[in-house]
């Protein structure tokens, strides 16, 4: 929209100039001579000016569509790379931008959590099987 709000003026400023500008005049540049009217030479120099504007910010353009495709690919590949559960790669909330191989790491992780062993069982307990218990009935009270 701000491309429109500058380009229109000065088109119409040119479509003007060419209007009121018509008759021939013999123009030079450097050796070369040639008769023209100024509002259509002044039209020419400003189409090419234009054209080659677009071509440079379409390079510009292509460019940066090239480098979000590259990172785009790059991003795929790394999610594919990525564990599927999340419990494996955990670290500890404070170092999250640390290096996966950083001493850091190292230091601060915590301890592993280790799961007390079982109390041995003695082999008479293992092959007497135990009845549950009856229910008993809720007591009443007494009129």
């Amino acid at each position: 929209m701000i491309r429109l709000v500058i380009t229109l003026p000065v088109i119409v400023a040119l479509i003007i100039f060419a209007a009121c500008n018509q008759a021939p005049v013999d123009l030079s540049w450097l050796q070369w001579k040639w008769t023209s009217s100024p509002g259509v030479l002044a039209l020419l120099v400003a189409a090419l000016f234009y054209a080659t504007g677009s071509a440079s910010a379409w390079i510009v353009v292509l460019r940066q569509m090239r480098r979000a495709r590259r990172a785009e690919q790059e991003l795929r590949t790394l999610r594919a790379r990525m564990p599927v559960d999340d419990t494996v790669a955990t670290r500890p909330p404070g170092l999250t931008s640390a290096p996966a191989g950083s001493p850091m790491l190292r230091a601060y992780a915590p301890a592993p959590v280790v799961p007390p062993a079982p109390a041995p069982v003695a082999p008479e307990t293992l092959a007497t099987p135990v009845a549950p218990e009856a229910p008993q009935p809720p007591e009443r009270p007494v009129p």
